[in-house]
């Protein structure tokens, strides 16, 4: 898996690893170090979701002979014609260009057969080739079987009429839980959204899809850059995120500019490229105007150096990143999309101010905000924002801080990313979401203010599992003792119960973590307080410690 770094590394302790193995193919610029391995078929054995026979290649900078400040089809021009140049020299078809990158990346993608792959990866121009993935968006469209585009009629409320309070601030009515969550230090909801700022001169870039006609939500503020014209975008996924940045009833930010950059058919197999994504970051880096935020589609653990180099690329051109942490339970920090510090993470909370079960945890995580759920059970939340479509919850929390970080850059549109980040994370309030598997258990907060934030527990441990105890008294002298956690993946799949310092029991549940509880029935008067912990079987990684009293 991949560990990412912190704010004083690169691509940290995975680096060398990323090295030997998956971009052993990579050259020098010098074009004199051979590539070690021999075959196409291994190029794949070290990651999954990759695309069978296509390939992103980048050249060694020194081999350009434009200027990559020319305007953005001059260098697209400039690119295909050297990725022909190469494709001729060993009588490959130049049909075989899937896309071209000058901006963000100096290369292209390619589909080669085993044959072609090694006579192109042999090219002193290639700096390194590495095999392109596949992205799914499974449950990012939630569609009734049968119909493929949405109806007319909106499934919500439309928030209500927004009124102005008389304080200089909008109040909008019956907003939906997760804007109104934001605007508040504390449960519980008001009913309402209130704001000042819309994000007025700022724009966000959604890739990979377009963003529906919905002049009700976006008015005139929202436009698609189509770089493939390849029939209608059924696919929502992209009108999703844009609504949860900027739309009038869904979004914080309802002033901001939504530009959809659409590099992908996403419509009916659910399946994206990763060199779709950096075909729009492609794009981005070459047209986008700053103030600027990127939405980060997510991206699961993998290694890919042309991928990290883009978002370096748009990080370091000023753009703002944000993303959602994922919602696979697996550490965040293993996700590409989480990349530190150039990638702002979000990760879901319920309406309850609890992670929610199916979030990604850990250290990458830099503040959580409310979101929608997959179901209506166990409290969770589901908003629909048209006939057949749902809010993903992903979308609604990387569009949700997206928003709020317009919001920002309103007033303060030459700040850097690492200042949007910094305001983000000392505006949110601090210590309120449970059960976060995260140091960073803080709200979203969408006022401009540092006035009740709380402040960070200095006593507080970066827990695995984060566990609260109860005791209930039962007939006679009898009680029982719930344990309570969020499961979490882990191979091991067991749990340790620990009861004093002592281990008492362990509880398997296949590869989660548990069943998120544990109960004991324990008799006796005048019983002293008994201190709980659970720890991951076979390691040291263990929970807070909670002493119940009887």
């Amino acid at each position: 898996m991949i560990r990412l770094g912190n704010n004083k590394s690169r691509l940290s302790p995975f680096l060398g690893s990323l090295i030997l193995l998956l971009f052993a193919v990579s050259c020098e610029d010098s074009g004199q170090m051979e590539p070690k391995l021999d075959t196409l078929s291994k190029l794949g054995e070290n990651t999954s979701n990759v695309v069978p026979g296509r390939y992103i290649v980048t050249l060694n900078s020194n081999e350009i002979n434009f200027r990559k400040s020319d305007k953005y089809e001059d260098v697209q021009a400039g690119m295909r014609k050297i990725a022909n140049d190469i494709l001729v020299r060993y009588d490959v078809d130049s049909d075989k260009i899937k896309s071209v990158y000058g901006h963000a990346l100096t290369g292209f993608t390619l589909d080669l057969t085993e044959e072609e792959f090694e006579v192109i990866r042999k090219d002193p121009k290639v700096k390194s080739i590495e095999p392109d993935h596949e992205i799914s968006y499974y449950n990012q469209r939630k569609t009734p079987p049968g119909k493929d585009q949405p109806g007319d009629d909106g499934g919500g409320d439309g928030g209500g009429e927004p009124s102005d309070p008389g304080t200089g601030g909008t109040i909008q009515i019956d907003a939906p839980k997760y804007l109104d969550r934001i605007d508040q230090r504390q449960l519980p909801f008001s009913g309402t959204y209130t704001y000042n700022e819309t994000g007025s001169g700022v724009t966000a870039y959604i890739p990979v899809g377009g963003i529906w006609d919905m002049p009700e939500e976006f008015e005139n503020r929202a436009v698609t850059i189509d770089l493939i014209g390849e029939g209608e975008d059924l696919n929502g996924s992209t009108t999703n995120m844009a609504l949860n940045v900027g739309g009038t009833s869904y979004g914080p930010a309802k002033g901001v500019n939504l530009v959809g950059v659409r590099t992908n058919d996403t419509c009916c197999d659910e399946i994206g490229y990763l060199s779709s994504l950096l075909a729009a970051y492609d794009w981005i880096l070459a047209n986008g105007q700053r103030p600027g935020i990127v939405l980060v589609g997510l991206v699961g653990p993998l290694e890919n150096t042309a991928y990290f180099t883009v978002i370096e690329n748009l990080y370091n051109a000023g753009f703002s990143l944000i993303s959602s942490s994922g919602a696979w339970r697996e550490n965040a920090c293993t996700w590409a999309s989480s990349y530190k510090p150039y990638i702002f993470t979000v990760g879901l909370a319920t309406i309850e101010d609890r992670k929610q079960i199916s979030s990604n945890y850990g250290d990458c995580i830099d503040l959580f905000t409310t979101t929608t759920d997959w179901s209506e059970t166990n409290g969770g939340y589901v908003e629909i924002w048209r006939d057949g479509f749902n809010m993903n919850p992903n979308f609604v929390a990387a569009g949700v801080a997206a928003g709020v970080a317009a919001k920002f850059l309103e007033n303060n549109p030459m700040a850097s990313p690492t200042e949007v980040y910094q305001f983000l994370k000392n505006t949110s309030t601090k210590n309120v979401v449970s059960f976060s598997n995260s140091v960073n258990n803080h709200m979203l907060y969408s006022g401009m203010s540092m006035d009740g934030t709380g402040s960070i527990d200095p006593n507080r441990v970066n827990y695995v599992l984060d566990i609260t105890g109860k005791v209930s008294p039962m007939k006679r002298n009898e009680y029982q003792i719930l344990l309570n956690w969020q499961p979490i993946k882990n191979e091991s799949g067991t749990v340790d119960i620990y009861e004093n310092g002592l281990k008492i029991a362990s509880t398997d549940d296949g590869y989660l973590i548990g069943d998120g509880f544990w109960v004991r029935f324990i008799s006796g008067r005048n019983l002293a307080p008994k201190s709980y912990k659970i720890c991951i079987s076979g390691t040291n990684q263990c929970s807070n410690e909670v002493t119940l009293t009887f």
